[in-house]
């Protein structure tokens, strides 16, 4: 960025070229974020929006912590500063991947309702075990039967 000073306390801005291009590559990389897969999506958190109070999620959207964390929104809402990510699972849901374990599985945590719920093909680690949901909609615990199945690839 170039300053140029052009009268008595007026100093005006200008962006060069490399400002310019710098911009459109991460424009043009958060787009393609927004198309990534949620596992895939989590390698690159810092891409999307970090969380603040008083905006507008819709569900299915995803937000970063601003450490590292990607989380999916499920349920539309207005963040509010005392509804943190951390506290708020009915709203947000970890996807348990972050910059320094990129292929990490997330630990089950009960879902509070279909909002929630588990997806078929689900990957999650119970009692020291990998498990996959075998159905949509999963809000069993993964030693129930019939539902979620020991993935012996893991661990």
């Amino acid at each position: 960025m170039r300053a140029e000073q052009e009268g008595r306390h007026v100093i005006r801005y200008t962006k060069e070229k490399s400002d310019r291009v710098q911009e459109a590559i991460e424009r043009l990389a958060r787009i393609r974020a927004a198309q990534l897969d949620d596992g895939t999506a989590s390698t690159v958190a810092d891409l999307f929006d970090e969380w603040s109070p008083g905006i507008y999620y819709a569900r299915g959207g995803r937000i970063a912590d601003g450490e590292g964390n990607l989380y999916r929104v499920e349920q539309d809402h207005t963040s509010q500063a005392d509804w943190p990510i951390s506290s708020t699972p009915s709203l947000y849901t970890p996807l348990g991947v972050t910059e320094e374990d990129p292929e990490a599985i997330p630990l089950w945590r009960q879902p509070l309702g279909a909002h929630d719920a588990y997806p078929k093909g689900a990957k999650v680690e119970y009692e020291g075990a990998v498990y996959v949901s075998l159905v949509d909609g999963n809000v069993w615990p993964p030693d129930t039967p019939g539902v979620w199945q020991a993935d012996s690839t893991q661990r």
